[in-house]
């Protein structure tokens, strides 16, 4: 007769704690007390213990929902990018909820609340940079998680290569005849989200340093995306006679920003500044400007589509998806 296999309880007897406090060892380790979670992982250990990941997979799809968390809800390329995930969630019936991040021990919360609490079939990051301890609670879990703009191992993910598009807008900027370029972005403040901000930076200024000319400190501003911060800060960067000749901005919010600026201070967009954004968001069309174009919408559309499929199918191997980036002219920039 086959050996009975270990179950839950059986390790909750050999730990001297409850079933629930095996559960939230394996699934929100975070949760459990180091001694405590010694014990557990040494009883799993010796009775070979295996949680059935499937089938707490196949219990989750019945709740219908798919979380999503970010770093910054207010940004309109957060919002385009969430078009494309409710386009695909709701055509298969699937609740959208939303977390926004405001702190690494928040994100680690939500993480453990997510994972140990079972509220959710799947999770999608947005622009995330998570600890290695969180990731390790996603990777001991049977939830299915996709990550945008961000790689880890061991998870699908939506890669957008930004340093490949700091090159992209700098080598356009370099062949239609412009030699003083600045950059302006959002700096990374918190700790938890992406350095897409610094990756395009990293591109841009590598391209120009190889045709010998140099980004310099003074025409380069990173800070918070705030309207009056951000304006102050392009508006003293571009209030100089040695002003930079073209800018290319982190995001389409700035670039258009940017515009306004030159505006204000009489210089005229494209024949004295050249701007450059980078999203392509719809209001880019509608102010003329040049930008870089990440696919938003079809970025989300694909993660949201991830994350169903590994619902249907959680042994599927892992999946990278590379956006293709484009650069679309209009009229912000100069054309030789």
């Amino acid at each position: 007769m086959a050996s009975k296999q270990p179950t839950i309880y059986d390790v909750a007897k050999l730990a001297g704690v409850s079933p629930t406090t095996v559960s939230r060892a394996i699934n929100s380790p975070s949760m459990v007390n180091k001694e405590r979670r010694a014990r557990i992982m040494e009883a799993i250990e010796e009775l070979q213990f295996v949680p059935k990941a499937e089938a707490v997979a196949k219990a989750r799809q019945q709740l219908m929902k798919i979380a999503v968390i970010a770093p910054f809800f207010t940004e309109t390329s957060f919002m385009e990018r969430l078009k494309g995930i409710a386009s695909i969630l709701s055509s298969h019936h699937y609740e959208l909820v939303i977390y926004s991040v405001q702190s690494s021990e928040g994100l680690k919360g939500y993480v453990d609340l997510l994972v140990g609490s079972k509220r959710v079939d799947g999770l999608i990051s947005l622009c995330m940079k998570l600890e290695e301890q969180t990731i390790e609670t996603l990777r001991n879990s049977a939830i299915p998680v996709c990550f945008v703009e961000s790689e880890v191992e061991g998870f699908d993910s939506i890669v957008i290569r930004n340093a490949e598009g700091g090159r992209m807008a700098a080598e356009f900027l370099h062949k239609n005849g412009y030699r003083t370029p600045g950059y302006v972005g959002e700096a990374s403040l918190r700790s938890y989200a992406a350095p897409s901000t610094e990756q395009r930076l990293e591109g841009y200024a590598s391209f120009f340093l190889e045709k010998e000319i140099e980004v310099e400190k003074r025409n380069i501003w990173l800070g918070e995306n705030l309207p009056d911060v951000s304006r102050s800060g392009i508006l003293k960067l571009l209030d100089r006679p040695d002003r930079p000749d073209c800018i290319f901005a982190s995001s389409d919010t700035l670039a258009i920003r940017t515009i306004q600026c030159a505006v204000q201070l009489g210089i005229t967009v494209p024949d004295e500044l050249g701007v450059v954004g980078f999203d392509d968001i719809e209001m880019a069309e509608f102010v003329n400007l040049t930008t870089i174009d990440q696919s938003l919408e079809d970025s989300g559309v694909q993660a949201a589509e991830m994350v169903l499929q590994r619902i249907k199918e959680p042994n599927r191997p892992v999946r990278k998806s590379l956006i293709d980036l484009k650069l679309i002219q209009r009229s912000s920039t100069e054309y030789l």
